[in-house]
Parts: structure tokens; C-alpha cells; sequence
């Protein structure tokens, strides 16, 4: 079959229609891409999908049959719950289906059966089953008893209930439940055991112990996963004692001794099952994977793009053949989960369309939704998606994006990029390696006749080009109240000082910031007044810069333990509306929620003024959603083109897909309309039910009415000038903490600190161009 599989599943039906959009036709031709949308493709005939109140509790095919193991609800009148259990027995392709109910004793006190928590088919004929239930005694209102209970189930094929034993130890001074339920061999049933105490038990077909084990607690703690190779091998994938890396290895239980270990340093990016014609079965929102130990890098079973497939997790695999396997997979276009036949398609079977690239840091379900939509829907092209969050590792979290950048500079750059961390968005551009969007939107028909916010295209403009497309933005400032700062024309550190200084003794600028945070924000504010993007040229050894180092130097560290014993949240809420703290940080991604924080926190008419920086411009915007970017080089920009400008359609930018600001100027200001509005919840027939929204200032509930037309106008109009990204780059961030501390511990002067910093921070920046 083209490798191997995974676990886990959903209900059975009669086959549905084989659905794989890339046989439609159409010709671009080939081109040295058009091999990676043919590759790991399966068609998909759906079988059914499960029911609301059904939930799936395992899913094997054994002896030409698929099992569906499942747990139906139901509740009564009075809310009481009711539980059958029971399988689904069909062909792979789930014809010829039936459902057999596994009986099973209803426990006095106990109410409704439980819910399944490890199931297991052995070829013996037995199927056994871990039932959680849950016990109540309140007979007594002085001595109220609740009690988890464990049961070990066993049942014949026709679903009579062979035996029925507890395993949990009844003691209520000890915790015991069933971590993993594996083949024992021979019909049974090997029970791994957690809690006080980890313990390995085999059960007997007819019910009795056949032994117990205590195993070493310590290992079994770090455990990701157990299970048993198709020769009986028992195996285990576990981290080692600081949880850093992870290993597989063979376990002995009689000696509690590993074997021979293997670290699988991608463990951190996929979910985990184990292998049939395979060490290791992965799986991410993206596809499925076989790993084998010795290989360098999982292998690609499947590609969910390149087969269609609209799923961001998928839960069960089984092997039918090596052509085909059934999945259960979640359904992110419908939010439902699905039961579906899968088949290997030969790539000489998928006819030809140009195709084009789309890589990011991380891409979420939602783009690859879009990708999947637009591949049906277009003739002439098709996306392929490489997700660069795959080369993450637990001791590199920017190996993605590293691998990204890497791939842009030296020639392997995607057709479209998607975009997290923008701090190399100028060296991109200085090396001519983007499209010009502002010419594709000018020439554009739809797009070009449609009016943008400017300001936020001026922020990610460079020389008076835009070089990204940006469906969303947020905005982040500092308020602090109108009746301290009126409306400044400056605001630098020596501003602040200056209202500090009329302000009730002890106020603080910033509230509770400590020093590192001091330095974050400052970066983000102030990065652009100390690195010019455009230029690369470093200005770290200005006096602005020193005057924040100054600051910075009078805030704490840290703050000792009996400051967080004896923290006051509602203390801590009333430092604005009391005085005692000046500038609040401010994220404006809805106008609407804005009132929390202004007539909240604030009280009281308030002032845009932004972080203090040397030209008072101290307010950044981001952007919201996604930022993509267009490759100069791509042979097909026309295509990339046709995928990104739907995120800056009137129906996207007015649609509840975007969970900021709209770009586009009619629905932004539709949008911000909101924010007069009363907030409502809407009833099952469809009607608006309103209700206040309120804050609590020292224990007084205070209600916070919506903003006015002209609150929100004023808001908008302040929006509009925010015309610059905030800056961050790690590095740059680092050079600072390391040189700053030998002025905060004395040994140099603010001055030398900052030529020192100007030194290293050029060098990087022109290395880095």
C-alpha cells in the first residue's frame, strides 16, 4: 500500500460518491512542480457520518471485517443519561452492514452505564472493553459519596456479556484507572494500570487474573504511548527525564528493563499511533505519515491537499489492503466527523495543471481549506502546501521558519508565501525576491475599484511599494487619561516624567512592568526608530534610546513571592481610574471590545498616545489573520494572484471569517458601527436577547454602556494614522539584554552600553540584508 496507517474511527453506511477534485480537466501544462500535486494521492468514498449523540470508541479490521466500536446516549425527562454500547460489523467499504449491542449488568448506585475508555478485539473471539462509571450515594447528606469506578468488560462476537470484574483497587485513599488495554496473547487481555501506583495485569478469556506486575513508575510517567508489534513485541515511546527528547524502544515488563533506544526527535509535531507495515503511524493537519527507525524524516503516506481531503485531524486508521484503508476524519468545512474507503491514485491517472506553491511558517486549516476549494474550482491551476511548522523541534521552534528562510534565499522560494514573523519582510525586498501587489491590485478590475485602508498599506509598504497582502489588521497603543495628558503633540520618556510628577506619589508609568517586558515593548514600539527597515541603517546609540535604557534601569526584575501571595486583583483593576498608573497597553483587534478597557479600566476620556518614543509615534499595527506574500520569480504569479486576492473581497472582508479589522474601508466602518450597539444573544427562534455588559471596580458593579457614533468616529480617525508595523527580532532583542546588563549592574555607562549595542546590532542587520 503506500506505506502504513493509523487508528481510531466512526459509523458505518452504505458507500457514498468517490469525491476527488483534481480529475477535473483542464491544461496549463506541465511545469517542474506539476509531480508534487500528483504525489500521495487517495481518493475518498465516504461511508457514513456518526450521529450527535454516538461517539466512537475504537475501530479495527480484523479477518476481512471493520469493527466500529461505539457508545450511543440517550437521556430521559429528567436529564438522565442512558448508555448502549455496541459495534458495527461491515465490509471494509462498509457494505453489508450490521450492529450488535453488547449487553452488560446495570450497577445499583451507579445510575446509567459509564463511557468506554480502551477497547480491544483479539482474535481469540473476545472483546474486551474498559467502562468507566461513576457511583453516587447521598442517602446520607452527612457522608456523601462519589466514587469513579473501573470495570474490565468482556463480550462474545453476538455481544453477551461474558464477565464483568473491577479493577480499580476500591481503596478510596488510593487512584487507580486503565492507562492502555493491549493484546496479551492468547484471547487475553493485558491491562496496563495508572494511578498510586502503574501495574501491569493480564487478564484470562474466562475472567481471572493470570498475573500482575508493578512496573517502574518513574518511566511509565514519561510514556507517550504503549503498544504491541504485529509479533507480540511490547513497545513504548517515552521522554526522558527532563521531557526534552523522546525514544522508542522495546519494554520487557518482567524486568521493567528497556531496550535498545531511538530517539524520534519529531515526536512534538504529530500525534502518534503505531505502525502497521511501520515502526510509527503520523499524523498532523496536513496528511499521514510512516517513520521507520533509521529514516531521517517521516515519509508522506497521504497529502489531505493534493487528495482533496477537508480534514485537520484524523482519528482511526486501518489497513484494508495495499490500496486501500478506512479513516475517521473531523471535517473542518462541516465540522462533522467522517467514516471514508480510501484509494491510492496513480499519478498517471491525475491529469495535468500548473502548479503553484504555497509554504508558511504554519498553515492553518482554514487556508487549506481555501487551497482545497480553489483546486476544485480551477481548471488551470492547482496549490500544493508545504507547511514549514513540520521542522520544528522541541529544542528549535524556529527551525520552520529557518528552513523557510532558507528556501527563499536560495532559489527554492513558494509561488505564495505565508507569513508569521515579518523581521526579514525588508531583506526580501531589498533582494527584489517579492511582487509588487500594489500593481496587481491597480490592474486588478474587481480589486481596484474598491477602497483600502491606506495607512495599513503604508505599513507594509517599502519605498511607496506594497509587497504583502494583508486581509486583516490590529492595532496596538497606549491610553492613559485626558484629564493627565490632554492631547500631548509629544510624548517621549521625558513626557511621561513630567505628568508622573503631577500624579499622586508612587505612580508608576506602566503599571506592574518588570524589565524584561519594559524591553519587549520597547522593541515593538520603538524597533523602527532604531533600525530603519528601508536603509538598514542602526541608530541605538541615540539619546532616545539611552533614556529608555535609564528607564529601564529603575524597574524590578522580579518581584518577591509575598507580592503574588498578597496580589489584589481588585486593587490591581482601579490603578487607572485611581491615579496610580498612567499608561495602559491597549490591542485593538475589535473596536467594539474596546470599552472594556477604556470605560473600564480607564473610566473616563482617554487619549491615544501611544508607547513614548523620540517622534511621538509610538502606536504599531499588525497584521490580523494572515499575511501572504507573492514570489517576483514565480512562473506563475497569475495564478497565485487568482488564490490570494479572495482574502480582499468585499464578501471575505465582510464575511465572519476574520477575527480582526477589515482592510477594506466599508466593512471596517460596518464593523466598528457595532461598537454602538447594546451586545445580544440570539434565542432558538431567532430573536436578539440584550443585555448589559458590566465591570467590577472595587466590588461595585459598574455597567458599560456602548460606545457613541462619535466615541467610535474618534477611534476610527486615530486608527487611520497608525502607519508603521511593530519590530521584533529575537536577535536583535538579545543583543540588547546581554549588553544592557553592565549598565544595570554599574559596570559601564548608559552611553558606552549603547555604542556597544549600535556596534553588534549594524553588523547583524548587515549581515542579515
Amino acid at each position: 500500500m503506500k506505506k502504513d496507517l493509523l487508528k481510531r474511527g466512526l459509523a458505518l453506511g452504505l458507500a457514498a460518491v468517490l469525491t476527488l477534485g483534481l480529475s477535473a480537466c483542464g491544461g496549463g501544462g506541465k511545469d517542474e512542480n506539476s509531480q508534487l500535486a500528483k504525489e500521495n494521492v487517495y481518493s475518498f468514498q465516504e461511508i457514513t457520518q456518526i450521529d450527535g449523540d454516538e461517539n466512537i470508541n475504537d475501530m479495527v479490521f480484523l479477518d476481512g471485517k471493520l469493527y466500529l466500536m461505539t457508545t450511543k446516549y440517550s437521556w430521559d425527562e429528567e436529564g438522565n443519561s442512558e448508555s448502549v454500547f455496541g459495534y458495527y460489523v461491515s465490509n471494509a467499504d462498509g457494505t453489508d452492514k450490521n450492529f450488535v449491542q453488547l449487553t452488560g449488568p446495570k450497577r445499583e448506585g451507579e445510575g446509567g452505564r459509564g463511557w468506554i475508555n480502551n477497547t480491544l478485539f483479539t482474535k481469540g473471539g473476545y472483546i474486551y472493553a474498559v467502562e468507566n462509571s461513576t457511583y453516587e450515594d447521598s442517602s446520607d447528606p452527612e457522608n456523601y459519596v462519589y466514587e469513579d469506578r473501573y470495570y474490565l468488560n468482556c463480550w462474545d462476537m453476538e455481544g453477551n456479556l461474558a464477565w464483568s470484574e473491577r479493577i480499580d483497587s476500591g481503596n478510596p485513599d488510593e487512584y487507580t484507572y486503565c492507562n492502555y488495554l493491549l493484546d496479551g496473547g492468547e484471547g487475553r487481555a493485558l491491562a496496563i494500570m495508572g494511578g498510586s501506583k502503574y501495574e501491569a495485569v493480564i487478564y484470562g478469556p474466562d475472567g481471572k487474573e493470570v498475573s500482575r506486575k508493578e512496573l517502574d513508575q518513574n518511566l511509565l510517567e514519561r510514556v507517550n504511548t504503549l503498544f504491541t508489534k504485529k509479533d507480540g513485541t511490547l513497545m513504548m515511546l517515552t521522554y526522558d527525564e527532563d521531557w526534552s527528547k523522546c525514544y522508542l524502544a522495546s519494554y520487557d515488563i518482567d524486568s521493567n528493563l528497556m531496550g535498545e533506544k531511538t530517539e524520534v526527535p519529531f515526536i512534538f509535531n504529530y500525534n502518534v499511533r503505531p505502525g502497521v507495515d511501520s515502526d510509527l503511524l503520523l499524523t498532523n493537519n496536513s496528511g499521514i505519515y510512516t517513520w521507520n527507525v533509521g529514516d531521517a524524516e517521516p515519509k508522506t503516506l497521504m497529502d489531505f491537499v493534493n487528495s482533496d481531503l477537508p480534514a485537520n485531524n484524523v482519528q482511526y486508521i486501518q489497513i484494508v489492503d495495499d490500496q486501500h484503508f478506512v479513516a475517521i476524519y473531523s471535517d473542518m468545512e462541516k465540522w462533522e466527523q467522517k467514516c471514508a474507503y480510501f484509494t491510492y491514485v496513480d499519478p498517471a491517472d491525475i491529469p495535468d495543471k500548473e502548479v503553484v506553491v504555497l509554504g508558511g511558517e504554519y498553515v492553518s486549516s482554514d487556508v487549506k481549506s481555501k487551497v482545497i476549494a480553489f483546486n476544485k474550482a480551477s481548471d488551470q491551476y492547482r496549490i500544493t502546501v508545504k507547511d514549514y511548522s513540520t521542522y520544528n523541534t522541541n529544542e528549535d521552534w524556529t527551525a520552520g521558519q529557518t528552513r523557510l528562510n532558507s528556501d527563499i534565499t536560495s532559489g527554492q522560494m513558494p509561488d505564495i508565501m505565508l507569513l508569521n514573523n515579518m523581521s526579514s519582510y525588508g531583506n526580501y525586498i531589498s533582494k527584489g525576491l517579492l511582487a509588487d501587489i500594489g500593481k496587481l491590485l491597480e490592474a486588478d478590475e474587481e480589486l481596484g475599484k474598491l477602497e483600502y485602508l491606506q495607512n495599513v498599506w503604508e505599513a507594509y509598504s517599502v519605498n511607496g511599494k506594497l509587497y504583502a497582502v494583508v486581509p486583516s489588521f490590529n492595532v496596538r497603543t497606549m491610553i492613559a487619561k485626558k484629564s493627565l495628558v490632554g492631547e500631548p503633540q509629544s510624548w517621549t520618556m521625558e513626557d511621561v516624567e513630567a505628568v508622573l510628577a503631577t500624579m499622586p506619589e508612587g505612580a508608576k508609568a506602566f503599571g506592574d512592568m518588570m524589565r524584561d517586558s519594559y524591553i519587549y515593548y520597547m522593541l515593538s514600539y520603538a524597533g523602527q526608530d532604531f533600525i530603519n527597515v528601508e536603509t538598514g541603517k542602526c541608530n541605538f546609540n541615540s539619546q532616545s534610546f539611552i533614556d529608555m535604557l535609564e528607564y529601564a534601569k529603575t524597574l524590578p526584575t522580579e518581584y518577591p513571592q509575598d507580592y503574588w501571595d498578597n496580589y489584589d486583583y481588585s486593587y490591581n483593576e482601579s490603578q487607572y481610574r485611581e491615579n496610580r498608573s498612567l499608561l495602559y497597553d491597549l490591542y485593538i483587534s475589535n473596536i467594539k471590545d474596546c470599552k472594556y478597557q477604556i470605560k473600564g479600566y480607564m473610566g473616563e476620556d482617554i487619549s491615544f498616545v501611544g508607547f513614548p518614543t523620540a517622534d511621538s509615534n509610538g502606536s504599531v499595527l499588525n497584521s490580523g489573520n494572515y499575511t501572504f506574500m507573492i514570489s517576483a520569480r514565480s512562473k506563475h504569479q497569475d495564478g497565485a494572484w487568482q488564490f490570494v486576492r479572495q482574502f480582499l473581497t468585499e464578501e471575505y472582508q465582510s464575511g465572519d471569517q476574520l477575527y480582526d479589522m477589515p482592510v477594506l474601508k466599508s466593512a471596517f466602518l460596518e464593523k466598528a458601527k457595532q461598537a454602538t450597539e447594546r451586545s445580544y444573544w440570539t434565542d432558538e427562534d431567532g430573536n436578539k436577547q440584550y443585555y448589559d455588559d458590566t465591570w467590577n471596580i472595587n466590588g461595585e458593579e459598574v455597567i458599560l454602556e456602548p460606545f457613541t457614533q462619535e466615541e467610535v468616529d474618534a477611534i476610527c480617525e486615530f486608527i487611520y494614522t497608525v502607519n508603521r508595523t511593530a519590530y521584533y527580532n529575537e536577535d536583535i532583542r538579545n543583543i540588547i539584554v546581554e549588553e544592557a546588563e553592565a549598565f544595570f549592574s554599574g559596570q559601564k555607562s548608559a552611553q558606552d552600553v549603547a555604542d556597544v549595542i549600535q556596534s553588534r546590532a549594524q553588523v547583524f542587520v548587515n549581515e542579515n540584508r
